[in-house]
């Protein structure tokens, strides 16, 4: 086990929601248990969730990218590096990267990066603003994916870079944890026939994630008993979502915005897919699915075949083949019940052992170690 816990002080633009948001809140709410830690932003919704952890949200306008924001928000960096007697400085975005990064360095901290997605860069000055996630003293890549990815964009740079995979909470996303009754009100309450194959698709309703693949595939498999849900909600942005209405219209179909303990949603499903028609940086629905051990089936592309292994978790399908995936659908519904349970023992086991959170968190204090010294 680790030593002492350093003062760490996670630094992105805003706490409203996405993934590393959420990624942020659970770390902070682990090093809390054993240190004061701190995390600055320019506030947001999940500010709250923080506060109620014992975390000190220290507030700043991180979200602004002008050059004149980037050297004033350095320079009240500094400053609370110095009151806080912060240790090491914790970075997962870019738009505050550099400032904190200046701070660091003045402050003779160390600094680290999460690298969390895979950024476009169209331009040299675009590839070199997003440069800034590679200059850490280490910087943590969530996947092998993303790792490959960071020596492509910016090997020139020889970044520090260690894979410590995103982790999920293996005691909430337990099959044990959820019981038949709540499986079933929750059906009720989604308004699922009975006696149908319930096909769940999460995830914010985005052309990219997929969903449009699932009505395609969905065409072809007209005399199969099942029953699609879209679980996520459009964010407000309403062309993609009502095109998919309006398509789904005579299908079996139900959207549901949200639901507020996923492990349930996930024990409803007969079948999870990510359909998502680019690449994921690491695949939280993937994982959390795959831990709750449903049968499953993804996109070959991006971290998810680091999650899901072909034929032994799970299936794999080429992106955006709305027959591949109608194919793979009807053939796990023919599938045995005895060997989805056993793929799903498998699976698993798989995310247990390489996807967890106490993995990740072991890993993550392991490497501060190494810089604090």
């Amino acid at each position: 086990m680790v030593g002492k816990i350093p003062r760490v002080l996670q630094v992105l633009p805003a706490l409203k929601s996405g993934g590393v948001e959420k990624a942020t809140l659970d770390w902070a709410q682990i090093l809390c248990q054993q240190a004061p830690t701190f995390v600055t932003s320019a506030g947001g919704g999940l500010v709250k969730h923080l506060e109620a952890s014992g975390v000190a949200h220290l507030p700043l306008p991180l979200d602004k990218k002008s050059p004149w924001a980037l050297w004033l928000n350095a320079k009240a960096l500094c400053q609370v590096i110095k009151e806080h007697n912060i240790q090491l400085v914790h970075v997962r975005s870019r738009a505050p990267a550099w400032s904190a990064l200046w701070a660091a360095r003045r402050m003779k901290v160390p600094f680290i990066t999460t690298y969390h997605g895979v950024y476009n860069a169209h331009n040299r000055l675009k590839r070199f603003y997003n440069s800034v996630m590679a200059r850490g003293d280490h910087v943590i890549a969530i996947s092998e994916y993303v790792a490959r990815h960071i020596q492509s964009e910016h090997g020139h740079l020889k970044p520090n870079v260690v894979v410590i995979p995103e982790g999920i909470d293996t005691d909430v996303f337990d099959p044990t944890s959820v019981s038949c009754e709540q499986v079933e009100a929750l059906k009720q309450q989604w308004g699922v026939p009975p006696n149908k194959f319930l096909i769940m698709l999460p995830g914010r309703l985005t052309r990219w994630k997929g969903q449009g693949v699932l009505v395609g595939a969905l065409k072809g498999l007209s005399d199969l008993p099942v029953h699609v849900v879209f679980l996520g909600s459009d964010q407000g942005r309403t062309d993609y979502s009502d095109r998919l209405r309006q398509e789904t219209k005579d299908l079996p179909v139900t959207f549901v915005p949200s639901c507020e303990y996923m492990p349930t949603a996930y024990a409803a499903a007969d079948l999870v897919l990510s359909c998502s028609i680019e690449p994921e940086a690491f695949g939280r629905v993937t994982a959390e699915a795959l831990s709750m051990a449903r049968p499953y089936i993804g996109t070959d592309l991006g971290a998810t075949p680091e999650l899901c292994l072909e034929g032994q978790t799970g299936f794999l399908i080429p992106a955006n083949d709305f027959d591949a995936l109608a194919v793979t659908i009807r053939n796990l519904f023919a599938l045995a019940m005895d060997e989805k349970t056993r793929m799903g023992l498998v699976a698993r086991q798989h995310i247990s052992d390489n996807f967890s959170l106490k993995q990740m968190t072991a890993k993550t204090l392991d490497l501060y170690q190494l810089l604090i010294g």
